[in-house]
């Protein structure tokens, strides 16, 4: 994929609710508002997504992030990995709503009680290449983010999400 449509990608709303609609296949039931909101940054930094690529169903937040890394043969903290999370999560904000705003349009989410309930999964397994890890990666950060809470998200990630 050449810089020019990965430059495009990364601010495309449409985009953004692709990989929210796997979020939400992943989470597997109503979902809180503000997690598509902490979701998406996270996605788009690639050194999460590096450590994403290798969860699985059991995976948890704290294991995928704060396992230490080997970085030049020294040892650092594996949240590092998620370094700049609270610009990208405060400059991300705008495109999430509009991605909420298209699923929804599209039928493929309702907003009710304060909560995102998906009515069309997504399966990263009918997508191929490239688009095909970031939507994985998308679908087992829902399952992870279904194995806490909101308040443990958002201490954990260093948001206020009120």
């Amino acid at each position: 994929m050449s810089i020019n449509n990965i430059k495009k990608l990364s601010m495309n709303p449409h985009f953004y609710s692709l990989l929210i609609q796997s979020f939400l296949s992943g989470y597997e039931k109503p979902c809180e508002m503000k997690l598509p909101f902490m979701a998406i940054p996270i996605l788009l930094y690639a050194e999460s997504r590096e450590k994403l690529v290798t969860a699985n169903k059991r995976s948890r937040i704290d294991t995928l992030f704060q396992s230490s890394q080997i970085v030049e043969e020294s040892k650092i903290s594996g949240r590092t990995r998620l370094s700049g999370y609270i610009d990208r999560y405060n400059s991300l904000k705008p495109y999430c709503k509009e991605a909420i705003i298209i699923l929804s349009s599209a039928d493929k989410i309702v907003i009710d009680n304060h909560k995102i309930v998906l009515i069309q999964e997504v399966n990263y397994k009918n997508f191929e290449g490239i688009i095909r890890d970031w939507i994985k990666c998308a679908f087992y950060l829902g399952i992870v983010f279904s194995k806490t809470t909101k308040d443990h998200l958002s201490f954990f990630l260093g948001v206020d999400t009120k």
